[in-house]
């Protein structure tokens, strides 16, 4: 074996690179290995854009992100820059969706300001969208954008300087479990006292035993040239999520010149070392109707698209629990498409757990399913 290290991560994503940042502001000198480059694209944490959000329907994700925001205060702090532009955030489909409804109840529960608006006044105040008479909308005005690439060098770059080491371009291949623990890498092998596992799309081929958990699919987004571009400035348009057949998000003109949209309508499973990076038709196509019909003044000539992998659990839930069959190996899989706006607190609570200390917002959801333990 090579070189030991009390800490380590494997995985410089967002929840890795927060997990090695928060050891390493305590002295800790963890190693963080990535299998590309820091920033890569390969996975799920890149770009310029991901939502953060208060407006959950279950109300503790709702109270996890509103922990997350001053998480995100600190961090912008740290770094003297910002990382979180506010541009408020709607909530919209027909009227009387379950979701929409318990969203903004939870927002209610959690003392969170929102506001309920009827097609008429959503019409009023955000003039862009052109939905049916029956549609109604939730506004909630902490919404925002996080810029998931530029969070993740930061992160790495604030570990080198809290004295750990960022270890790049280097996969691993194994994980022996025991009381010392091994991490063998196309660079070499290492040990560790205590790991923290935060592989994205590449956790079940380190643990097979949760393939049937985790399962890596293709999420597909889209950029659009805006016929008014003044319109869909982070001041005018904010973020949105649609309760609708489309299950669309998206975004201001931020980072490109093009308002950004998914729609979750094709969920294609996929291997992590063997995906495609071409947008599936059937996203392509949905994407496009949904602009025509919903957001006609956006919907101008296609800038860009691109995909990148959500691991996605059953219940949606994040996974953040001692492996089953060692204490000693944190596995982390805060997935499902909705994890990057609390990437600051994840970080937190891993380097917690990493330490065996408890934190209030390690949750017992987050644990493995009783069927692994």
């Amino acid at each position: 074996m090579g070189q030991h290290f009390p800490f380590m991560v494997v995985g410089a994503g967002g929840a890795g690179a927060a997990a090695a940042y928060h050891l390493a502001r305590r002295g800790l000198k963890p190693l963080l290995i990535e299998q590309f480059r820091v920033g890569h694209d390969r996975g799920s944490s890149f770009g310029h854009s991901r939502i953060f959000r208060l407006a959950y329907d279950e109300p503790e994700y709702a109270s996890l992100a509103q922990e997350a925001l001053p998480a995100w205060r600190a961090l912008e702090q740290e770094v003297n820059m910002p990382l979180y532009t506010r541009t408020g955030g709607l909530d919209l489909g027909p009227s009387g969706t379950p979701t929409l409804t318990q969203t903004l109840a939870a927002l209610e529960r959690i003392g969170a300001v929102a506001e309920s608006l009827t097609r008429a006044e959503l019409r009023r105040r955000f003039p862009q969208w052109h939905v049916p008479d029956d549609w109604a909308a939730v506004y909630a005005p902490e919404a925002g954008i996080v810029n998931p690439t530029q969070t993740v060098e930061l992160l790495c770059a604030l570990t080198n300087a809290h004295g750990g080491q960022v270890l790049e371009n280097t996969r691993v291949d194994g994980i022996d479990l025991g009381k010392q623990l091994g991490v063998h890498t196309d660079a070499g092998s290492f040990t560790c006292d205590r790991l923290v596992v935060t592989a994205g799309a590449w956790t079940a081929k380190l643990f097979p035993e949760l393939q049937e958990w985790l399962t890596p699919t293709l999420a597909a987004t889209t950029f659009y040239r805006p016929l008014e571009p003044q319109a869909f400035t982070p001041q005018e348009f904010p973020i949105f999520i649609t309760h609708d057949e489309f299950q669309a998000y998206g975004f201001p003109s931020f980072g490109l010149p093009g308002v950004k949209i998914g729609v979750d309508v094709s969920r294609p499973v996929v291997d992590a070392d063997l995906r495609p990076f071409d947008v599936p038709g059937d996203a392509a196509q949905a994407s496009d109707e949904f602009m025509r019909r919903y957001l006609p003044d956006a919907a101008g000539s296609v800038m860009h698209r691109q995909t990148c992998l959500i691991t996605r659990a059953p219940t949606t839930d994040f996974l953040m629990a001692a492996h089953p069959q060692c204490e000693q190996i944190i596995v982390a899989s805060p997935c499902s498409g909705h994890g990057f706006k609390f990437v600051p607190l994840l970080g937190e609570i891993l380097a917690a757990k990493a330490l065996g200390e408890a934190h209030r917002w390690d949750l017992p959801r987050f644990g493995f399913p009783a069927r692994f333990s």
